[in-house]
């Protein structure tokens, strides 16, 4: 019994000892950041973990948006002086060029993954969504949003429902995804592009960069319920994975809007702090925002509390940590850089 006693003192120690002494989980890998060059015409791999650039690879002319899944990222060749036409499907591990889609239609632009198989993909010269059949390499159907200039796209979270905005008609386009039907067509501010689903699927946000408004709209009744003040031309926005937060890229201001999305007001700016580069001049908004960075492309990690931001005149990648609202890194890129997406760790 005494020795029993003994064991029963010592045996607390020894585990809080074994406790104290246990190595702390390794963190979960970042994954790959892939970014898209519109001037340079490439995609470059970033990987998050290494802090180093792994690969570039060509892209058709002008890339702007790019989506990801599996062992595949869709690029949106959107063209410059002339219209781009086709998607370029490259091979996420190493960049190769797996097939050329020929969409038959004009400025291909904003990009969803539907399932392993099919996209949508807005094309703006023939104001509809195309459900683009990547494995088979062909446009399966043409959904008109009978508005002018689609060109930014979310999908609710269970991709019943599509919305895109059009910046020449000044609304939100809303379709039933299954039958290709127009459920409506909700006005909003002057020069509708940013937009995004809060995770939920409740609510749509959608930025009106000509008018330095965020209108917020009922994702079920298409009504809006909220015109919020986003000076100085509020281009992207994005959900926090908890929906806590909005954050909003103004192009012009060259900083970084935080929303807090259930109060509906904005709670901090963030400068980028960042110079444009001597060849800014030449971008696509490098004329009239050409003393502003120019932050366009977000991406707000899946798990990690890390989000990034393209400075399109900066040739940067700003990454921000959404506990510290802190600047933690900046990532070189090739010129221009704006569409952005990301690959998990293999």
């Amino acid at each position: 019994m005494p020795q029993l006693r003994t064991l029963a003192r010592l045996l607390p120690g020894c585990l809080l000892a074994a406790c104290a002494s246990a190595p702390p989980p390794a963190p979960e890998p970042l994954g790959t950041l892939i970014v898209l060059h519109k001037s340079d015409a490439t995609a470059m791999w970033f990987d998050l973990d290494a802090r180093a650039e792994r690969l570039r690879a060509s892209t058709g002319v002008a890339p702007h948006e790019v989506a990801c899944r599996g062992e595949l990222a869709v690029v949106c060749d959107y063209g410059a002086s002339t219209p781009g036409t086709t998607l370029s499907v490259l091979d996420a591990r190493d960049g190769r060029l797996v097939r050329k889609i020929e969409l038959g239609h004009e400025r291909p632009h904003g990009i969803e993954w539907l399932d392993d198989a099919r996209v949508l993909v807005t094309s703006e010269a023939s104001a509809a969504l195309l459900e683009v059949d990547v494995l088979a390499g062909e446009v399966r159907r043409v959904l008109p949003t009978q508005a002018r200039l689609s060109h930014m796209l979310a999908l609710a979270p269970d991709a019943s429902r599509a919305f895109t905005t059009n910046m020449q008609s000044d609304t939100v386009s809303v379709l039933d995804v299954a039958t290709g039907a127009l459920l409506g067509q909700v006005p909003t501010g002057k020069g509708p592009e940013a937009l995004d689903v809060s995770p939920d699927g409740s609510e749509l946000w959608v930025g009106n960069r000509n008018a330095d408004t965020l209108s917020v709209i009922d994702a079920r009744s298409l009504e809006v319920t909220a015109t919020l003040a986003c000076p100085r031309f509020p281009i992207r926005l994005k959900f926090t994975r908890d929906g806590r937060h909005v954050l909003v890229s103004c192009a012009q201001s060259g900083d970084l809007a935080v929303f807090d999305a259930r109060q509906r007001r904005e709670v901090r700016r963030i400068p980028l702090g960042l110079t444009p580069t001597e060849s800014a001049a030449s971008n696509l908004l490098g004329r009239d925002f050409a003393a502003s960075p120019t932050p366009i492309g977000i991406f707000i990690h899946p798990r990690a509390p890390l989000a990034w931001i393209a400075a399109t005149n900066s040739d940067l990648v700003s990454e921000l940590s959404l506990e510290t609202w802190t600047f933690t890194a900046r990532i070189p890129t090739g010129r221009e850089p704006d569409g952005l997406g990301w690959l998990p760790a293999h």
